[in-house]
């Protein structure tokens, strides 16, 4: 079995996680040093991946070697795992895998599972000062949370994944909320009145000192006394703040410059991404209502053409609905997911993946795609090989 074949068999395992007091002591058998690493877990609705580079980023800055675990992937599946600004290995991922390979079959891990459990091994391995640790979907339940935290985030509440989490805000805060441990400090930019509620129960029952953050969306932030401007859209101000605000509380300290030389050469693959200037084409990740919404208030001087993808469990009527804000120009495009929307009931043009980087070349146009990650990873390898 090669590499990929082995990649494969991981992908494959989907399912529910295990319960966490059960995960935990697996991770503790098998790999009990994983406590002596300094971690920094994120969670949240949208945002997740830029807060944790921005982290990776201000952390690199002072001289941290950094272990940075997120998903999905967008090419790679070896993504997930980086130290610094290098992902893992080919080499390495499979080494690690065929160490622990057995006691993932034993135990019948889930993907996300072996994937955690990997980038810890190769975190110690890799003697990093700090990780930054991605929750996955919600909180409470994820097997992130199994772990122990020098400090827990949670970027925002959104409406979305409610099947699993509950279809309210105020029930999605609580599954979030269950990222807070006793005695380590929670932090968030979340803003509603109704999720700050649940957020401020939890922590007293938990004795979690929680500090709320109030930041707008913009493209000058006033942090602590200091003024940054801002190159990434709007909506990065409040996973800016969230970093900064995590690394103060953690003694960590960055003078002005510094901060502004980490906004200045900020890049997230498959956010806000400029795949052209001129025409522009520009490559968004925003996958949900909450999303679009963020993106489009980045995004209001713009008048060209959108291409759009959405998987299945998603609100693709309400999310055309956002997009149309900004231009009425809209065409689906259909990509590989099992989990595609049914793109013929939402009523407008449907091209391929191979259509779309045609059509990118030849136009005029400024251009927007977005809608999923999923479809956002394969316009990254198919424009990769223009």
């Amino acid at each position: 079995m090669n590499v990929q074949d082995k990649i494969n068999k991981m992908e494959n395992c989907r399912g529910k996680n295990h319960d966490l007091l059960e995960f935990r002591q697996w991770l503790t058998d098998a790999m009990p040093n994983h406590t002596a690493l300094k971690k920094i877990q994120v969670a949240g609705t949208n945002g997740k991946g830029s807060t944790s580079i921005w982290l990776r980023d201000l952390l690199m800055k002072k001289g941290y070697r950094v272990g940075v675990f997120t998903s999905p992937h967008l090419i790679h599946h070896t993504e997930r795992i980086r130290v610094n600004d290098t992902c893992i290995s080919l080499a390495d991922w499979e080494r690690i895998y065929d160490q622990y390979e057995e006691l993932f079959s034993f135990h019948k891990m889930t993907m996300f599972e072996m994937d955690l459990w990997m980038s810890l091994a190769y975190f110690i391995e890799q003697k990093v000062d700090y990780c930054i640790i991605e929750a996955g979907m919600g909180g409470r339940l994820d097997a992130t949370t199994a772990l122990d935290y020098q400090a827990c985030l949670i970027t925002n509440v959104g409406l979305d994944h409610t099947e699993y989490l509950g279809n309210t805000f105020e029930q999605i805060a609580y599954e979030k909320s269950g990222i807070f441990k006793p005695n380590v400090p929670a932090l968030t930019t979340e803003d509603k009145p109704e999720c700050r509620k649940v957020m401020e129960l939890v922590a007293d029952y938990m004795n979690t000192p929680l500090c709320f953050i109030d930041c707008q969306e913009t493209d000058v932030l006033r942090w602590n006394g200091m003024t940054f401007h801002l190159n990434p859209p709007l909506y990065q101000a409040k996973n800016l703040s969230l970093a900064l605000e995590t690394l103060n509380v953690l003694g960590i300290w960055l003078e002005e410059n510094e901060i502004q030389e980490v906004i200045d050469h900020f890049q997230w693959a498959g956010r806000f991404m400029v795949l052209r200037k001129a025409p522009l084409v520009l490559l968004d990740g925003a996958h949900n209502v909450h999303g679009i919404t963020a993106l489009i208030h980045a995004l209001k001087n713009f008048h060209g053409k959108i291409y759009f993808s959405v998987l299945k469990e998603k609100d693709a009527p309400h999310m055309i609905e956002l997009l149309q804000t900004i231009s009425k120009d809209i065409t689906l495009v259909e990509i590989s997911s099992a989990r595609l929307y049914p793109l013929e009931k939402l009523g407008y043009p449907i091209i391929t993946v191979d259509e779309l980087i045609s059509r990118l070349l030849d136009t005029k146009e400024d251009s927007l795609l977005c809608g999923s990650l999923y479809y956002v990873g394969e316009v990254l390898e198919k424009w990769g090989n223009v």
